[in-house]
């Protein structure tokens, strides 16, 4: 009965997983190697339109240089292929119109697995087992209540670090040997190069979590309603779901500044130790920005989740939801309908409908007629009457431009005139008060750009007046400005 199960359940994963597809691609040693190039290493996220071009490149140098690469496609349908297949993800950018491509859960664990089997590694060393052993035994005694145990247990770890200190004072240093060290920074390798991985799962759990407390809301699913008033309150459900409170203790630990600063440290000193230049530069290179990049990748995960929850109080709080339910429920209607109109009409019956297509019909290209722009013709153009144009003063062009634009020269000088003459400061409502607003509100809002610019704020609020076009006066309220100094 296991071998059944499982094989049904390895059969849905070899259908549906994403990094199982990869590896059974067909040309999965092309794709693996694209996608790690410009995707799995310091950068992680790259528009469509690098990507794009990037991949483009890549194609054209295969094709010149690889025997056998039957990859004809462009490279925009292939990029598009690869996030239908479940390989790379594709995004909105924050703040800007464009996407972003990166890789998905799935396509990390396939770019790992194949780089594994092309750089191999002892997975049994005695780094790893000791590393197993330690965890175990901080599990044991951290859950242990025996209190005689726990004390006899750090009495011994005291009396360890005693001997190691009185050591050290008889001028004894001991020092792992370069062999055990570099095989302990390369587990240690291993399993920091599993992170990013893990942040693409946890990104993924934020968003199923959303889906499934929308499709709750919009589908008066079970608890519906607490899920409401959970929202409505301002209760993160996504936060203190455990891949939340899970990423939350990561993200909080990584961003302690001490500890952040210890870990920069250390890695420094490692890299500095001569057993470090037995590491590949793809390796030194990683551990050099591996706090950055997880920085980096937790602002991301953390910019994700609070988006998310955001997003999904935005909803509640609008009442938007019920314009969904609506939505859903005038679908399920019409699903239903059209469930029951399957068992009795078949699919190739003929309805008495008529529907024009909202598309260009496609006709063979022989039925198209060139056009000759020689042979068409156009009506003669009329001579046209010039008048002479009359003379212009510098004054009505002065009038002209104002009409268009606020006379920042006329309300500089009306501030320092007003400067001048009161030998104080002045706000923007006694600037108006000694010289009138000759624009109408134009005048109003160009003092308030100076005083926004080069004045500073006094607190408060004032009344300004001035007299529209219609020759009405006018009269608002803005906030205080008070100019100190000349403006220019």
């Amino acid at each position: 009965m296991a071998v059944v199960s499982n094989t049904l359940a390895f059969k849905s994963l070899q259908q549906d997983d994403a990094a199982w597809k990869l590896l059974n691609a067909q040309n999965a040693a092309v794709v693996i190697a694209i996608l790690d190039e410009h995707l799995g290493r310091e950068t992680s996220k790259r528009t469509v339109t690098d990507l794009v071009g990037l991949v483009d490149a890549d194609l054209e140098e295969l094709r010149e240089r690889v025997p056998g690469i039957s990859m004809t496609r462009s490279a925009n349908e292939y990029c598009e292929q690869w996030r239908r297949d479940g390989y790379l993800m594709r995004k909105p950018m924050t703040g800007s119109r464009q996407e972003t491509y990166e890789l998905s859960g799935g396509a990390l664990a396939a770019i790992s697995f194949a780089k594994g089997l092309s750089k191999p590694h002892r997975t049994a060393t005695k780094s790893r087992l000791s590393t197993i052993l330690d965890r175990i035994a901080d599990l044991s005694l951290a859950t242990d209540p025996d209190y005689e145990r726990r004390r006899s247990v750090l009495l011994s770890e005291k009396q360890r670090i005693d001997e190691q200190l009185a050591a050290l004072d008889q001028g004894e240093l001991e020092v792992m040997d370069p062999a055990q060290a570099l095989e302990q920074a390369r587990d240690i390798l291993n399993m920091a190069q599993e992170i990013p991985r893990d942040f693409v799962n946890v990104s993924a759990d934020f968003e199923h979590i959303n889906k499934s407390l929308y499709a709750q809301i919009i589908g008066y699913e079970d608890g519906y309603q607490e899920t409401l008033a959970d929202v409505f309150a301002g209760v993160d459900h996504i936060a203190q779901s455990p891949s939340g409170q899970s990423f939350r203790g990561f993200y909080d630990l990584l961003r302690n500044l001490e500890a952040s600063e210890k870990l920069q440290d250390d890695i420094d000193l490692i890299l500095d130790c001569d057993f470090a230049r037995e590491l590949d530069p793809e390796e030194r290179r990683f551990l050099r920005h591996f706090l950055q990049t997880l920085l980096d990748q937790g602002r991301e995960v953390n910019e994700t989740m609070t988006g998310l929850a955001r997003g999904l109080r935005r909803l509640v709080q609008s009442q938007s939801f019920q314009q969904d339910r609506v939505l859903k429920r005038l679908l399920d209607r019409a699903l239903g309908t059209a469930g029951t109109l399957t068992e009795l009409y078949r699919g190739t019956h003929a309805l008495p409908l008529e529907l024009e297509l909202t598309k260009t019909p496609i006709a063979p290209i022989s039925r198209l007629e060139l056009r000759s722009p020689a042979a068409a013709t156009a009506p003669p153009i009329e001579d046209a009457v010039v008048e002479e144009a009359r003379p212009i003063t510098l004054a009505e062009l002065h009038e002209q431009v104002r009409e268009e634009e606020i006379d920042f020269d006329e309300l500089t000088g009306n501030v320092n005139a007003c400067l001048e003459a009161r030998g104080e400061g002045a706000t923007i409502a006694e600037v108006l008060a000694a010289h009138p607003a000759t624009q109408g509100i134009a005048s109003v809002a160009g003092l308030m750009m100076l005083a926004a610019d080069q004045g500073m704020r006094a607190g408060g609020a004032e009344t300004v007046c001035w007299r529209s076009k219609s020759g009405q006066m006018r009269k608002a309220r803005i906030e205080k400005f008070l100019f100190t100094k000349e403006v220019r």
